[in-house]
C-alpha cells in the first residue's frame, strides 16, 4: 500500500477496482467467433465441442453459466439430441430464477462495480424462447403434453413480468433514500411462436375451442396478412392427406450495445436528470438534495436487432416447388419489448451508481493531493490509477443469448402418408436463394403431429 494511504482511505475502493480482474466486469465475446461459425454452417456437433472446450478454458465464467446452458441447449436441439437439449434448457430455467433471486439481495455489490459482477439472470425473452425450445423439443419427442406444459409457461412469465420487477423496483427504493424506482410498460401479452405452437397441438387433439383461442392470440402479435394463413391451418386435409407443418428460424438474435446517456444534477431544483437519446420519453427525473450542479456522461445496455440476409423461405417435396412460408416473430421486437419492462430501473440505477463512483473518485483525487503534496509525480500516477479503475468498471452490461435465432416463418403443406425429402430454399431480398437446407426422409405419418424445422443463421 502507498504510504500515507489508510486502509479506511476513499483511495483503496478504486485502487482494489483496477487490480480486479477485467474479465469479471465486462463482456466476454471472443470465444463466439468458433462457435457462431459452426452454428452457421449447421455443423452442431461441432458447435457443442467448441461450447464444451470453451467452458474448460473459462471462457463461460461460474456467474455466466445461465448462458452455457443456453447455448449448449439450443445446439442440441439443433442437432436433434432432444432429451438432453431439454435437460440443459431445464437447467438454464431454473438458474435464470434462481439467479433473478440473487441479483435482488446483491444490488448493493452492482452499485458499486456494474452489473457485469452478479450472477447473469438471462433476460426475459431468452427465457420466453428456453420454454419454446422446450416445447418443441417435447413435440419431436411425440409428447405434446408437456409440450404444452411449456407453452402455458411461457404466458404465465408473461402475465408476472412487471409484478417480477415490481418487486425490484420496490427494494431499490428502500435502500436509495429519495429516489422512486418505476417499472416500464409494455403491450406483450402472448408469445406468437409460443401460441402457434400450442394452436397446433389442441387442433392435433380435436380440441378447436382451444385452439381458436390460441390463433386470436397469434393474430393478435402478427400482421393482419397473417390471418388467412391460419385459418388454412384449420381447414380439413384434403382425403387421403395428412398436414406437414414446417417452422423454420432464420437470422441471429438481437444482441446488446452500449447506450450513452446523460446525466444532470441540479441543486437549484433538487432535481436529477437522465437523458435517453431517441426514446418516445426521454427522461427519468428523481430528487436530488446535493449541492454542486454536475454533468456526467455513462453508458447502458440497449437491444440491438441483428440484420438477416434472408426475405423468403421455399419449401420444396422431393425436389419440387411446394409453398412459401408465412412470417411470424421478430425475436427482437419481443427482446424490446420484455425489456421495457426492466428499463427504466436498469437506467436509473447506472445514473446512480455513475454519481457514487464519481464522487468517489473526487474524494480519492482530493486525498491524493493531501498525502503527495511534495510527491507530484507519484500524486499524478495515483489520480490516472483512480480514472482509469473507475472506467473500467462502468461497463455496461452486454451479456445475451448469442446462439438464439432471430425470426420464425411458419408454414403448413399436405402430403399422402410416406417418406420424403424436404429442401428449405432461402432467399434473399433480389429473390436469390443463398442458402438451402435438405432434411431427408421426413416422416409424414397419418397420427402424431408432423412438424419439422429448418433453420438458417445467414
Amino acid at each position: 500500500m502507498v504510504r500515507g494511504l489508510s486502509k479506511n482511505s476513499p483511495l483503496v475502493i478504486p485502487l482494489l477496482l483496477i487490480l480486479t480482474s477485467c474479465a469479471s466486469i465486462q463482456t466476454q465475446i471472443s470465444h463466439y467467433e468458433d462457435i457462431d461459425r459452426e452454428f452457421t454452417n449447421r455443423n452442431y456437433k461441432r458447435a457443442i465441442s467448441e461450447i464444451v472446450e470453451a467452458k474448460k478454458e473459462g471462457k463461460y465464467e461460474e456467474k455466466d453459466k445461465v448462458l452455457y446452458y443456453l447455448d449448449i441447449g439450443i445446439a442440441l436441439h439443433n442437432a436433434k439430441e432432444y432429451e438432453k437439449s431439454n435437460k440443459f434448457l431445464s437447467s438454464a430455467e431454473q438458474v435464470i430464477e434462481e439467479n433473478f433471486t440473487k441479483s435482488i439481495s446483491k444490488l448493493a455489490t452492482s452499485m458499486i462495480l456494474n452489473d457485469n459482477v452478479l450472477d447473469y439472470p438471462g433476460e426475459d425473452y431468452e427465457d420466453i424462447f428456453t420454454n419454446i425450445l422446450m416445447s418443441l423439443n417435447y413435440i419431436h419427442l411425440n409428447n405434446l403434453e408437456d409440450a404444452m406444459v411449456e407453452v402455458r409457461r411461457i404466458d404465465v412469465k408473461l402475465s408476472k413480468l412487471q409484478d417480477k420487477y415490481r418487486g425490484m423496483a420496490n427494494k431499490l427504493s428502500k435502500t436509495k433514500e429519495n429516489v422512486k424506482f418505476k417499472v416500464g410498460q409494455t403491450n406483450l401479452r402472448y408469445s406468437a411462436l409460443g401460441s402457434y405452437l400450442s394452436m397446433l397441438s389442441y387442433l392435433h387433439f380435436g380440441k378447436y375451442d382451444d385452439a381458436r383461442i390460441d390463433k386470436e392470440r397469434v393474430e393478435e402479435s402478427t400482421p393482419a396478412k397473417m390471418r388467412g394463413f391460419l385459418d388454412e391451418v384449420f381447414e380439413t386435409p384434403a382425403r387421403g392427406k395428412v398436414p406437414l407443418y414446417p417452422i423454420c428460424f432464420i437470422g441471429k438474435s438481437p444482441v446488446k450495445n452500449p447506450l450513452e446517456l446523460s446525466l444532470d444534477l441540479n441543486p437549484d431544483l433538487n432535481l436529477g436528470r437522465i437523458t435517453i437519446p431517441g426514446e418516445e420519453k426521454p427522461t427519468l427525473f428523481f430528487r436530488y438534495e446535493g449541492e454542486e450542479d454536475l454533468h456526467f456522461k455513462f453508458a447502458v445496455p440497449t437491444i440491438t436487432n441483428r440484420d438477416s440476409r434472408i426475405e423468403r423461405i421455399r419449401i420444396l417435396v422431393n425436389g419440387e416447388f411446394k409453398d412459401e412460408m408465412h412470417y411470424l416473430e421478430d425475436f427482437g421486437n419481443v427482446a424490446r419489448m420484455t425489456f421495457e419492462v426492466k428499463k427504466p430501473i436498469i437506467y436509473l440505477r447506472a445514473g446512480l451508481r455513475t454519481f457514487l463512483k464519481a464522487m468517489l473518485d473526487k474524494k480519492a483525487t482530493e486525498e491524493i493531493d493531501k498525502k503527495t503534496e511534495d510527491k507530484k509525480i507519484l500524486g499524478a500516477i495515483l489520480k490516472i490509477f483512480v480514472d482509469v479503475a473507475t472506467d473500467i468498471t462502468e461497463s455496461a452490461d452486454l451479456r445475451c443469448w448469442r446462439t438464439m435465432p432471430g425470426h420464425s416463418y411458419v408454414g403448413k403443406i399436405e402430403l399422402s402418408p410416406g417418406t420424403y425429402n424436404i429442401t428449405f430454399e432461402y432467399l434473399n431480398s433480389r429473390g436469390k436463394v443463398i442458402d438451402r437446407e435438405l432434411k431427408k426422409s421426413v416422416e409424414a405419418r397419418k397420427d402424431g403431429l408432423n412438424l419439422i424445422e429448418g433453420v438458417s443463421y445467414l
